[in-house]
C-alpha cells in the first residue's frame, strides 16, 4: 500500500471514530433540540433554554478572514406572516447566504451558529460572540457566561421568577439551579424587525419606487454585457485573418522569374567564398543549402537537378579582394628629424603558401582558436608562409657579395597587380583610409602582400608604381615591372619599413578587420609597429582584367534579389506558422548562409543587406500580419546601418525603393490602429504586447534620419496616428449606435459601451500610447466620443424621442398635481452619460478656450425637468402608498421579532427606495443639486410625518391615553411606537457625517425627526403613572422591611416586578423604545424613593433605613445597567439620582461633618463668585506668625441698603471656623459706620491658633457683614469666607511675613444663602435629638430670618420711593 493510500485510510478512520453526523445542526429549533438529545442523551438543563450545539471540527479547513464577507444586508423579500420559523430560515433569524449549504464557510460561523445581520439600532453589546460550549450541571457555569453583577446576585429567597443564580453566602447550600432575570438579554437571532414582512403595497402602484431603485443593477448589468463583448473580441482572434493585398502581385510569384532566381542561389552555393566567420557561422555544407533552397522555392527533384547542371556550365564569377588600408602605427623613423614619410605598395602574391583545400570543413574549436590568432595584433610569430617583397634589395651596397646581388636581382618583380597609396609626410601613425580592388586568380593559393617605404627623393620606385594606372594591356605592365626593378637599382633612395602577407583562403567570407603586426624582409632586418587592414571577398562578372581600373557598378539588381529571397525564406517559414505572427522572424542556417553568400558575393554593404530585409518584411506584412517585434528589429537594424559612417549611401532608385516599403508598412500599421481595438483586444495580453511594438515601430519611423531622408515629404507619424485614433473610434462608435438601434434603450447602451470602451482604453492602452509616442490615447478617444454622443442626444431631443428632456430650460414648467407614470428611459440616458462625464478627470489637459468645449459639460441640466416631475410624482405617490399600507395592516407575528406592523416596513421601503434612487443618481452638480436635494428631503418628511400622524391618531382614539389601572404591556402601544422608531431611524440615515445637508432642509429633517420622537416619547412617558402604585408598594417594602432584613433580600419584590415586566416590554420593544421605557421607569423609581425618604421623622424610622435605601440603590443601578445592555451609566447617572444618592449619603454622615460639608460648600461658592457682586464686596488681608492669625479688614463698598434712608450701618463679624477646631477663639467684631455703603475699617484683629489648626481640612475665616439696628434685630448684609491654607505664613509656612502692610489685599465678593433646599440643612433639621445639629440650625436660621426682614425692608423702601415720586408729581 502506498503511503497516501495509507495516509487516507488513517484519517477516515480517524474522523469516523469521532462519531460525527452529516448534520452539524439544524435550523429548526425542535429539529435542533432532537438532534442534541440523541446526541446527548444524559445532558440535561432548565427548561425552555435550547441546548447549545457543539462545534463540529472543522475537516476542510478554514479561510482566515471569510467572516465579513457576509456582513451585509438581506435582499428584501416579501413573506407572510408566521413564515420565518421553520423552512430554510432559522426562526426569528435573518440568515446570509444560501441556509442550507452545507460550507461552513457559507453561512456559518466556526462554532456552527448561523450568521445574522443585526438590523438598526441594535448595539453592538446585544450581538456579540455565541455561546461556547460547556457543562451544564446545578454547580458549574457556561464558559462564555457574562460575569454576574451585584444587583442580581445576592437575590434572596428563591421564588418563581427570580432571574439571577444567588452567589451569596446565604444561599450556597441550595442545589436547585434558577432561571436567571434576563429582561435585557436579547437572543443573538432576533433580526428585531423582518425587512421582508411586507403587506405587497407596491402591487398597488406598479412597483413605482422600485423600478426607478433597479436604475442601479440595470446599468450594472449593461456594463457587464459591454465587457463581455469586449471579451469576445479578445476570444475572436480577427488579427489573424489576411486581408487582400492592396497592391498587384510582385513578380516572385511568376514562374519565369522564380527559376531564375532559383538559379541565380545556385549558382551563388556552387561559387561560395570566404573561410568560415569566426564561430562557425555561415559554415553550412552544400548540400544543406541545396535541400532548403529546394524546398523554400517548391523545385521537384528532377527540375532542381537539370538546372544545376545549367548553372555548372555557366562561366563562373571572377573573386576580387577589397582592401582598405586604414591606417598605421609605430613606424620606424628613417628620417633626420625622427620621422617617416610613409607610403604602401600593394599587391597579390601567386603560390604564396602551400594549396588550400578548395571548401574547408566547418572548423574544430581548437581550429577556430588557432584561426584567430593568425589576426592577433601582438602576434610575434611569423606566418607559415614563405615571405615576399616587391623590393627584396633593389639597392646596391657597398661590399656587398655577388651572392647576396645574384639573390636579390633574380628577375622582375612577380606581382601581377601592384597599387600604392598616397604619402603621409613627417609622421610615424599615418592614416591612410584608401580602397582598392584586386582580381583573384586561385583563391587557394594566392596571397596578398603589403610593403611600407619611406619615400626619400623625388625620382623614386613610387614613381615608377604610379604610371602603372597608364598600361592598357599585360604587355605594357612586363615593361614597367622591368621600370620598376631599374629605378631601384640605380640609386633610389626609399626606406623599407615592413609588409605584411595573408592567405586569400583564410579571409572568412564575413570579412576581417584588424591590426597586423609588420614583418621583416630577412632576419637582418629590423621593423617596428603594425598596420590595421579591412579585407573582404567578392565576385563580379567577366573576365580577369586590370583591377585598377574596375570602378563600381550598379548594384540596385543584386539588393532586388537579395530582397525577393527573403521573401522566399519568409513565406516558406510561415507556411508552418498558425497565426502568421507567432513566428518571431528568425530564418534556418542555411536560408542565413546562403542570403550571406548572395550578399558577399554582390559585394553588397551591411545597409543594403537590411533594407532588403526590411522591405521583403514589410511586402509580405501588407497581407500577411508578421510579428510587430520582428519588424521593430529589422527597422533598428536599417537605422543602425544608415547611421554608420563607413556604410555608403543608397543611389535614387533604392531610396524610393525604401521610401515604397515604409509608406506602405505606415498605412498598413495605421490602418491596424483604426482597428486596435479588434486586431489588439486589451483583455488578451498577447495583442498588448503586438499593439506595443507596433508603436515602438512607428516612433521609431517618426525619428528615423533614413525616414527623414527617403520620405521627405512625410507630415509626421506621430499625427497620423492621432488621426488614425479619430477615425477609428468614430467608425466603431458607428457600428456601436447601429447595432443598439433593436434594443429597448438604444441611446443608454450606446453611451454605456462607449464608457466601457474608455475605461478598458484607459486601463490598458493608454500607457502603451503614451510610452511609446506621447500620445494621450485617453484624452484623444474621450474627446472623440465626447463628440459623438453629444451630437447624437442632441438630435435625438431635438426630434422629440428623449421625452421629458428639455434643452432650453427656460420654456418649461411641472405641473402641480402631475401623477402620470413616468418613463424610465430619461434617467437610465442620465446615468449613462453621468459615468461617461465623470471619467474626464483622467484628461491630461482641461478644455483651454481656443479648443472646443466638451459637449457634455453641462449635460446634466438637460434633465431638470424630468428630476422635478419626478419629486412631485414621487411625493403623491408615496403618499398614496402610506395610506394604502395603513388600509392593508397587520401585526408581523414571529417567536423571535419584536411586536411591529407592516405598514412600517412599507413606509420604511419607501424611504429607503427613495434615497437608494438619490444614491443612484449621485446629482453631479452642487448648485442645482442642493435645490433638488431639499425637495427631496421635503418629500420622505412628508411621508414620515404622514404615517406618524395616522399610526399616533389611531393609538389616541382607542382609548390608550384614557387607560387607568395597573400596568399591561399593550400590543396596541409596542406596534405603535415600534412603527414609529423604525421609521425615525430610517429618516434619519439621510444625515450623514459626509453628504451634509442645505440648512433649510437640515432643518426640515431635524424638525421631523423630533416630531417623530415626541411621539414616542409621549406614547412610552404612560408606562410610568401605570406602574406607579406597583412601584410604590414595592418601594415602601423595601424603605420599611425590618432590620433583620438585608437590602438584597428587601429588594427582590420590585426587582421581580421589573424584571416580568421589563422582561415582556424588552421582548417587544425595539431598543430605542425600550431605553426610552426603561428612562421614564427609572425616574419614576428614584421618585418614589425620594418620597420614601422624606416621609417621617428620623426617630419613626428604622435604624438602619436610609443605609438600606443606599444599598438598594447601588443594586437599583446594576439592576437598569444590565452588564452594559440596559441604560448606560451616564443616563442613569441623572439629576434626580445624584439627588437621592447625596441624600442618602448625608443621611450616613455624621452630624459634624454634615457642618463642615455646609460650610466648605460655602468655601467652593466663595471661590467661584465674581466680582463685582450683586451684595457688594468686602476687601481684608490677612497672615500667619508665629502661631499668631492676624486678619485685618480694611473696607466694604457697594454693599446692600438695609435701612429706610437708602444706607446702612455696617459692621464685620470675623469667626474662625469650623469651631470644633478654633472653639477657643472668639468671634471678634469691628466698630459700626453709620450711613454708608462704603465703610472703610481699617481694624486689625488677633487669633492665637497653631499651624496644624490652619492646616487642618476646611479652616477658613468667615467674615459677616450686618446692619446695626437700635431697636430692632440687626440685619444680614452677606457673608464671605476665606481660607486660611491660602494665607501667607500656612501656605508657605518655611518664609516668616515681616511687613504686614505689604502684603497683598484680597476683596472678598459677598454672598447670600440661595438655596431654599439646602439638603444638609433639611437633613440636619431632621435630627431633633442632636443638640450639635440643632444648634447649628438655630444658628442659620438667624441668617434666614435677616434675609427675609432684608427682603422686606427693601420692597418697603421701594414702596416708600414710589409713593414720594407720584406726591411730586
Amino acid at each position: 500500500m502506498s503511503f497516501l493510500s495509507s495516509m487516507q485510510q488513517y484519517v477516515t478512520s480517524g474522523i469516523s471514530s469521532l462519531g460525527l453526523g452529516n448534520r452539524r445542526f439544524s435550523l429548526s429549533r425542535q429539529e435542533s433540540s432532537e438532534h442534541q438529545n440523541q446526541q446527548h442523551p444524559s445532558t440535561t438543563g432548565p427548561p425552555n433554554v435550547p441546548l447549545t450545539p457543539c462545534p463540529t471540527p472543522n475537516i476542510q479547513g478554514t479561510i482566515p478572514g471569510t467572516a465579513n464577507i457576509f456582513n451585509v444586508v438581506a435582499p428584501t423579500v416579501g413573506t407572510s406572516p408566521g413564515q420565518m420559523s421553520g423552512g430554510s430560515y432559522p426562526t426569528g433569524g435573518v440568515v446570509i447566504g444560501n441556509p442550507n449549504a452545507t460550507n461552513p464557510l457559507l453561512g456559518y460561523s466556526s462554532s456552527g451558529y448561523p450568521k445574522v445581520v443585526p438590523t438598526p439600532g441594535v448595539t453592538a453589546a446585544c450581538v456579540s460572540t455565541p455561546p461556547q460550549t460547556g457543562t451544564n450541571s446545578a454547580n458549574s457555569t457556561p464558559i462564555g457566561s457574562r460575569r454576574q453583577s451585584r444587583a442580581l446576585e445576592c437575590l434572596a429567597p428563591p421564588r418563581t421568577g427570580s432571574f439571577r443564580q444567588r452567589n451569596s453566602p446565604l444561599h450556597q447550600a441550595e442545589t436547585t439551579q434558577r432561571t436567571s432575570l434576563a429582561f435585557c438579554k436579547r437572543r443573538l437571532s432576533w433580526p428585531e424587525v423582518d425587512p421582508r414582512s411586507n403587506s405587497g403595497v407596491q402591487e398597488t402602484d406598479g412597483s413605482f419606487f422600485e423600478n426607478f431603485t433597479s436604475l442601479g443593477w440595470k446599468r450594472e448589468n449593461r456594463r457587464m454585457s459591454a465587457t463581455r463583448a469586449a471579451e469576445a473580441r479578445a476570444e475572436a482572434h480577427h488579427e489573424n485573418e489576411r486581408e487582400p493585398p492592396n497592391i498587384a502581385e510582385d513578380s516572385i510569384d511568376k514562374q519565369e522569374e522564380n527559376e531564375k532566381l532559383y538559379m541565380e542561389v545556385l549558382q551563388t552555393i556552387a561559387n561560395t567564398v570566404g573561410a568560415p566567420a569566426p564561430g562557425g557561422q555561415y559554415a553550412h555544407y552544400k548540400e544543406e543549402m541545396y535541400l532548403h533552397a529546394q524546398r523554400a522555392f517548391g523545385i521537384s527533384p528532377d527540375r532542381h537537378y537539370r538546372l544545376l547542371h545549367a548553372t555548372a556550365e555557366d562561366k563562373p564569377k571572377v573573386i576580387v579582394l577589397s582592401v582598405v588600408v586604414l591606417e598605421a602605427e609605430g613606424l620606424e623613423a628613417k628620417d633626420a628629424n625622427g620621422f617617416s614619410d610613409p607610403y604602401c605598395m600593394l599587391g597579390i602574391q601567386p603560390d604564396g603558401g602551400p594549396p588550400v583545400s578548395p571548401l574547408p570543413l566547418p572548423p574544430t574549436p581548437r581550429a577556430l582558436s588557432a584561426d584567430m590568432s593568425a589576426f592577433d595584433n601582438n602576434a610575434t610569430d611569423s606566418p607559415p608562409h614563405r615571405k615576399h617583397s616587391f623590393r627584396l634589395s633593389f639597392k646596391r651596397r657597398e661590399g656587398s657579395s655577388r651572392r647576396e646581388q645574384r639573390d636579390s636581382l633574380g628577375g622582375p618583380v612577380p606581382a601581377k597587380f601592384i597599387c600604392a597609396t598616397s604619402i603621409k609626410p613627417h609622421t610615424l601613425n599615418p592614416k591612410w583610409n584608401e580602397k582598392f580592388k584586386f582580381d583573384i586568380d586561385d583563391i587557394n593559393t594566392d596571397t596578398f602582400h603589403l610593403d611600407i617605404w619611406d619615400h626619400d627623393d623625388e625620382s623614386c620606385v613610387l614613381d615608377a608604381v604610379s604610371r602603372l594606372n597608364e598600361v592598357r594591356g599585360v604587355r605594357g605592365l612586363g615593361r614597367f615591372f622591368k621600370q620598376v626593378c631599374q629605378s631601384a637599382r640605380q640609386g633610389s633612395q626609399d626606406d623599407f619599413l615592413g609588409c605584411v602577407n595573408i592567405p586569400i583562403a583564410d579571409i572568412p567570407s564575413t570579412g576581417m578587420e584588424g591590426w597586423f603586426k609588420l614583418e621583416a624582409r630577412s632576419q637582418r632586418s629590423t621593423v617596428q609597429g603594425r598596420i590595421r587592414l579591412k579585407l573582404w571577398l567578392s565576385t563580379r562578372e567577366g573576365q580577369v582584367g586590370d583591377g585598377s581600373s574596375a570602378s563600381d557598378i550598379d548594384n540596385s539588381l543584386e539588393v532586388r534579389n537579395i530582397e525577393q529571397l527573403q521573401m522566399v525564406f519568409m513565406k516558406h517559414e510561415l507556411a508552418t506558422q498558425e497565426p502568421t505572427w507567432a513566428w518571431n522572424g528568425e530564418l534556418p542556417g542555411p536560408a542565413l548562409t546562403i542570403l550571406h553568400q548572395m550578399a558577399v558575393q554582390a559585394d553588397l554593404a551591411e545597409l543594403h543587406c537590411a533594407v532588403a530585409r526590411f522591405v521583403a518584411a514589410a511586402k509580405l506584412n501588407r497581407n500577411t500580419p508578421l510579428d510587430p517585434k520582428f519588424m521593430h528589429r529589422l527597422l533598428t537594424d536599417v537605422e543602425k546601418q544608415w547611421n554608420a559612417s563607413s556604410q555608403e549611401h543608397l543611389t535614387r532608385e533604392l531610396e524610393q525603393w525604401l521610401a515604397e516599403a515604409m509608406n506602405g508598412f505606415v498605412e498598413r500599421s495605421l490602418h491596424q490602429i483604426r482597428r486596435h481595438r479588434d486586431i489588439f483586444p486589451a483583455l488578451n495580453p498577447p495583442s498588448l504586447i503586438r499593439l506595443e511594438f507596433l508603436l515602438r515601430c512607428l516612433g521609431l519611423l517618426g525619428s528615423m534620419r533614413a525616414f527623414r531622408v527617403v520620405c521627405p515629404f512625410n507630415k509626421g507619424v506621430r499625427g497620423e496616428v492621432v488621426n488614425a485614433l479619430r477615425k477609428g473610434s468614430v467608425t466603431w462608435g458607428q457600428n456601436i449606435l447601429k447595432e443598439a438601434q433593436n434594443l429597448p434603450n438604444p441611446l443608454a447602451h450606446f453611451v454605456t459601451t462607449l464608457t466601457a470602451d474608455i475605461q478598458i482604453g484607459q486601463s490598458y492602452y493608454h500607457s502603451l500610447f503614451d510610452n511609446t509616442n506621447g500620445i494621450q490615447y485617453f484624452s484623444i478617444v474621450y474627446k472623440q466620443f465626447d463628440a459623438m454622443i453629444g451630437d447624437e442626444v442632441y438630435h435625438r431631443m431635438e426630434s422629440g424621442q428623449v421625452p421629458g428632456v428639455r434643452l432650453n430650460l427656460s420654456h418649461y414648467t411641472v405641473l402641480e398635481g402631475d401623477t402620470d407614470s413616468l418613463d424610465i428611459k430619461p434617467f437610465e440616458l442620465f446615468l449613462a452619460l453621468q459615468e461617461f462625464c465623470q471619467l474626464k478627470r483622467f484628461l491630461s489637459a482641461q478644455p483651454q478656450p481656443p479648443e472646443k468645449p466638451l459637449a457634455l459639460e453641462r449635460c446634466h441640466e438637460w434633465f431638470i425637468p424630468v428630476f422635478e416631475r419626478w419629486m412631485m410624482i414621487s411625493k403623491a405617490k408615496a403618499l398614496q402608498r402610506i395610506r394604502a399600507a395603513i388600509r392593508l395592516d397587520a401585526i408581523c407575528e414571529g417567536e423571535r421579532v419584536v411586536r411591529y406592523s407592516s405598514s412600517s416596513v412599507d413606509t420604511a421601503s419607501t424611504l429607503v427606495n427613495i434615497k437608494e434612487f438619490w444614491k443612484i443618481i449621485n446629482w453631479p452638480d452642487e448648485e442645482t443639486g442642493v435645490i433638488l436635494e431639499s425637495q427631496l428631503i421635503d418629500v420622505v418628511c412628508a411621508t414620515a410625518m404622514h404615517y406618524c400622524d395616522l399610526i399616533h391618531t389611531a393609538l389616541a382614539d382607542s382609548g390608550y391615553y384614557e387607560i387607568q389601572g395597573p400596568f399591561r404591556c399593550s400590543d396596541d402601544m409596542c406596534v405603535t411606537v415600534n412603527n414609529l422608531e423604525y421609521v425615525r431611524f430610517t429618516l434619519a440615515d439621510f444625515r450623514s457625517d459626509d453628504n451634509l445637508l442645505e440648512e433649510t432642509a437640515d432643518n426640515l429633517l431635524e424638525s421631523s425627526l423630533a416630531h417623530i420622537e415626541n411621539r414616542c416619547e409621549r406614547i412610552l412617558s404612560k408606562l410610568a403613572p401605570l406602574m406607579q402604585t406597583s412601584l410604590q408598594k414595592s418601594v415602601f417594602h423595601l424603605a420599611w422591611s425590618p432590620d433583620s432584613l438585608p437590602a438584597n433580600q428587601a429588594t427582590v419584590p420590585l426587582l421581580e416586578y421589573l424584571n416580568s415586566h421589563l422582561g415582556a416590554l424588552n421582548s417587544a420593544l425595539l431598543p430605542k423604545n425600550f431605553n426610552r421605557a426603561l428612562r421614564f421607569v427609572w425616574k419614576t423609581v428614584l421618585g418614589e424613593m425620594t418620597s420614601q425618604m422624606e416621609t417621617g421623622d428620623d426617630a419613626e424610622k428604622p435604624s438602619n433605613f436610609h443605609k438600606r435605601l443606599y444599598e438598594a440603590l447601588q443594586l437599583l443601578v446594576d439592576f437598569f445597567h444590565a452588564e452594559g445592555q440596559g441604560l448606560s451609566l451616564e443616563c442613569l447617572h441623572s439629576d434626580d439620582f445624584w439627588m437621592v444618592e447625596q441624600r442618602l449619603q448625608f443621611h450616613k454622615t455624621e452630624t459634624t461633618r454634615l457642618i463642615d460639608m455646609f460650610y466648605m460648600n460655602r468655601l467652593r461658592e466663595q471661590l467661584m463668585a465674581t466680582t463685582p457682586g450683586p451684595y457688594g464686596s468686602l476687601t481684608v488681608r490677612a497672615y500667619f506668625n508665629h502661631d499668631s492669625l492676624c486678619v485685618e479688614v480694611l473696607h466694604a463698598r457697594d454693599i446692600v441698603p438695609l435701612d429706610p434712608n437708602g444706607f446702612s450701618d455696617p459692621f464685620v463679624i470675623v469667626e474662625l471656623l469650623p469651631r470644633r477646631v478654633f472653639s477657643h477663639c472668639m468671634e471678634q467684631q469691628t466698630n459700626v459706620h453709620k450711613k454708608t455703603l462704603n465703610p472703610i475699617f481699617d481694624e486689625c484683629f488677633e487669633f492665637s491658633v497653631t499651624l496644624e489648626q490652619c492646616l487642618t481640612e476646611g479652616a477658613m475665616v468667615c467674615f459677616t457683614v450686618m446692619d446695626h439696628d437700635v431697636i430692632t434685630a440687626n440685619d444680614f448684609g452677606g457673608e464671605a469666607f476665606l481660607a486660611l491654607g491660602s494665607i501667607p505664613g500656612v501656605a508657605d509656612y518655611n518664609s516668616s511675613v515681616e511687613n504686614f502692610h505689604g502684603l497683598k489685599q484680597i476683596e472678598l465678593p459677598l454672598m447670600q444663602q440661595l438655596e431654599k433646599c439646602n439638603p444638609i440643612l433639611q437633613i440636619l433639621e431632621l435630627r431633633v435629638n442632636d443638640k450639635l445639629a440643632q444648634d447649628f440650625l438655630q444658628s442659620n436660621c438667624m441668617y434666614e430670618i435677616f434675609k427675609i426682614l432684608t427682603t422686606i425692608k427693601i420692597k418697603t423702601n421701594l414702596l416708600k420711593k414710589t409713593i414720594d415720586n407720584c406726591i411730586n408729581l
